[in-house]
């Protein structure tokens, strides 16, 4: 499965309470888990995330209280993917059981900007930068191909969402 959205960086160890506040993950309102989501880690990324966008982390993504509760924050606010330059893989598997898989690629979370196009080969590994300009030493990196089962989860989930957004234009929403 390839995956295409627009980079969203953050520069910053994420736990499950920096991705959303105990407070707030009590919510079964999406749009408030995503009005919510990294508001303590950059307070602009609700404002500025798009569906698709990719959550690029500078840091480590840590496991913990509120695991569950963070990956459905960052679905909620319509991300796709997370590239990070360590993940705890308790972490990891949660949230590709949830169809939202995690990349660990140092080199390249270190260099995608905000803002990069990026192009993600779930099933090959691999990832590239088509915005890759003079800030960026390389424009495409090898990383663990996901597994069979977290690609089709990511499918089904992507398939979900495009059910919804058909329901919600077509006036069937609750």
């Amino acid at each position: 499965m390839i995956l295409t959205g627009y980079a969203v960086r953050i520069d910053h160890d994420l736990w499950p309470a920096t991705i959303i506040d105990p407070i707030h993950a009590a919510s079964a309102d999406t749009a408030l888990l995503a009005a919510y989501c990294l508001v303590e880690v950059d307070p602009t990324v609700a404002e500025q995330a798009r569906e698709g966008d990719i959550l690029v982390v500078c840091g480590q993504v840590y496991d913990g209280p509120g695991t569950e509760d963070a990956i459905y924050a960052l679905q909620a606010l319509g991300l796709a993917a997370i590239i990070c330059t360590a993940a705890a893989a308790p972490f990891a598997q949660a949230a590709g059981q949830a169809g939202l898989p995690v990349l660990v690629q140092p080199a390249a979370a270190q260099q995608i900007r905000s803002g990069d196009l990026l192009r993600l080969d779930l099933a090959r590994g691999r990832m590239l930068c088509l915005s890759a300009d003079a800030h960026a030493t390389r424009s495409d990196w090898d990383c663990c191909a996901c597994p069979t089962e977290i690609v089709q989860q990511v499918q089904r989930m992507h398939l979900l969402t495009r059910m919804r957004r058909v329901a919600e234009d077509e006036g069937f929403a609750e």
